[in-house]
């Protein structure tokens, strides 16, 4: 065990988040001491750990990428290399890359109010502390993907991978072999089209269809913005256009989803009806949900539509009866073959959420995701000095990322001015506050598997939020501190 050193504020993880809280912290609190502590031997977090074909961002980059270091291209969808390289010099570019340390890996975090501090143990027994503690660990396991056991499983003789747990050698494995994708979600689109020239032919193994938009691979508008006007100006108004662009269609599409599904779906049968009959289309392209029930996906320039136009890809929906010697056979008796099967069956949330893998505690008590509510989807009940990232599921991760660091700033420089050492969300009992699952806003599977491990939501404002960018902007970030419902702990040593 060595000596303890302290921070005034510690950040886990350097992905996006960890990288636009630190960015925030130097720029609005210069007095603050910090560090980033990244388990991994690089930064990126999610686009340094996926090595599946085709990874690329879900969200346009103008509102994925930093508000302080705005995409400059037209091509709004990014490969993961390229966000990947544009993280790394954004990184570079505010000195942020010199306060990361590399292969910590967190064992246990303790509050402990007799010095108001976390301690933190690494795995290593390095031993570290801080006033204030970030969580900018995204929301998925990364030790462990949501992968259902198949019926016949063991009888399939060739490899069943899970995208998470792709290699360089899966890559090489899928040449010239017949490939069945199992999903129907991001991961699955994007795989798709982006292993069709090297594979002899795909099936896309879907039991609920999706909504799938084609996308223009250069934004022409973004295109026009940066050949006519300065650069600085392009870049914003090309932010905001994606912005306003991003929430009126969510609104549109909650607000009116018939009219919202007959659009969509139609432009889907527009990708596709030269190779495919109404009914055809009707079967694989008519989701059981409302759009944005669960998240849209994106094809840039169409490209997951154009291997099915070409025959090299096809699409089979039904429910799987059994995984066979030859390959997958569906339950209305269709058989599917198959010598390599990507299992895109989705993430797995993490059960510590949004500690990841630590073992947390509060002045000795355990902490229990399930038994806390998030406060305005930034803080959690009962838990002092601790803010975290998750982003949005109906909007760019970034967004509420920004959100989240700029609260957490004015926090510190209130508790600053106020000489309060301890702040923490805490339910009032006069409220009556009624608990929900977490959803995100979504009806996706992977939050519904986690609502009995999750922390909860509260029906009313400030433990219901994160749900809307526009009004969290304006509640969290462009007015004073809201201090709704948080308990201040003033400094008891007196100046010297």
């Amino acid at each position: 065990m060595g000596v303890e050193q302290h921070w005034d504020c510690l950040v886990i993880g350097a992905g996006i988040s960890g990288l636009d809280v630190a960015y925030h912290l130097q720029e609005h609190c210069p007095w603050a001491s910090y560090a980033i502590i990244e388990r991994r031997a690089n930064l990126g977090g999610t686009w340094d750990f996926f090595k599946y074909p085709g990874i690329r961002s879900d969200s346009d980059m103008y509102t994925f990428g930093f508000s302080w270091k705005i995409w400059k291209s037209a091509t709004p969808i990014a490969t993961g290399e390229e966000i990947l390289a544009y993280l790394h010099e954004a990184a570079e570019e505010q000195g942020i890359k010199d306060k990361i340390k590399f292969g910590m890996d967190v064992s246990s975090a303790s509050w402990c109010s007799a010095d108001n501090r976390w301690h933190l143990e690494m795995s290593s027994g390095e031993l570290v502390s801080c006033g204030m503690l970030f969580g900018c660990t995204g929301y998925y396991s990364y030790e462990q993907p949501h992968e259902p056991a198949f019926p016949g499983q063991a009888r399939f003789p060739g490899p069943v991978v899970h995208p998470q747990k792709w290699t360089e050698e899966c890559d090489k494995a899928i040449v010239g072999k017949k490939v069945a994708i199992i999903g129907s979600g991001a991961t699955a689109v994007t795989i798709l089209p982006n292993i069709s020239d090297s594979a002899a032919h795909v099936t896309m193994v879907q039991r609920t269809p999706t909504y799938i938009a084609a996308k223009p691979g250069i934004d022409p508008i973004a295109q026009f913005f940066n050949n006519w006007l300065p650069s600085g100006v392009a870049v914003k108004i090309n932010r905001w256009k994606a912005v306003l662009l991003g929430a009126l269609f969510y609104q549109y599409c909650t607000r009116y989803p018939g009219h919202a599904k007959k659009l969509i779906r139609g432009g889907m049968f527009a990708q596709v009806k030269k190779v495919m009959s109404q009914e055809e289309f009707d079967r694989h392209f008519t989701p059981p949900y409302n759009p944005w029930e669960q998240r849209f996906c994106l094809a840039p320039d169409g490209d997951f539509f154009a291997p099915i136009r070409e025959g090299k890809a096809t699409m089979v929906t039904g429910h799987i009866d059994t995984f066979t010697e030859t390959g997958i056979k569906m339950k209305g008796g269709e058989e599917v073959e198959a010598d390599f099967i990507i299992a895109a069956t989705g993430l797995r949330l993490q059960k510590n959420f949004p500690f990841s893998t630590m073992k947390v505690s509060i002045d000795g008590k355990e902490y229990k995701a399930n038994e806390h509510m998030l406060y305005n989807g930034i803080m959690i009940d009962d838990v002092p000095n601790f803010g975290f990232v998750m982003g949005y599921t109906n909007a760019s991760w970034t967004l509420k990322a920004d959100i989240s660091a700029i609260y957490f700033t004015k926090l510190l420089s209130y508790m600053r001015t106020n000489k309060v050492a301890k702040v923490m969300p805490l339910e009032d009992p006069k409220d009556n506050v009624v608990r929900e699952a977490t959803t995100g806003g979504l009806t996706s599977g992977y939050f519904a598997r986690a609502a009995d491990i999750m922390p909860k939501s509260g029906d009313k404002v400030p433990w219901r939020g994160g749900l809307n960018y526009l009004a969290d902007l304006l509640r969290l970030s462009l007015g004073g501190l809201t201090t709704d419902s948080l308990q201040f702990t003033n400094n008891e040593k007196k100046d010297k």
